[in-house]
């Protein structure tokens, strides 16, 4: 239990620093947020990071939802435009059932 415990913590401050990064370094990008070093970063931490993106839509609509669409590819589809918030509330809904038990 101690080592799950140390590898979550290690694997949130990965993520919360990624997260950071892309955050910083796009904040005033209209286009382009998600070609960058640090989402990739996050979407290549598959199932470890959907925990902290679970909890980052728990906030509030954001940006970050689409890193889910990339790590669970074709588990979601829309077609035609989609607001975000509609997007996260979604995805809220599968990850309730499964990361928030």
């Amino acid at each position: 239990m101690e080592t799950r415990q140390l590898s979550l913590n290690e694997s949130g401050a990965r993520f919360e620093e990624k997260l950071s990064a892309w955050n910083r370094e796009t904040a005033y990008l209209s286009v382009g947020n998600f070609n960058n070093p640090n989402f990739d970063d996050i979407v290549n931490m598959k199932e470890e990071a959907v925990p902290f993106i679970y909890e980052e839509l728990k906030k509030g609509p954001t940006l970050l939802v689409h890193a889910l669409d990339k790590i669970y590819p074709g588990k979601v589809t829309f077609e035609g435009y989609v607001p975000l918030s509609t997007i996260c509330n979604v995805w809220l809904n599968i990850l309730s059932k499964t990361v928030g038990q």
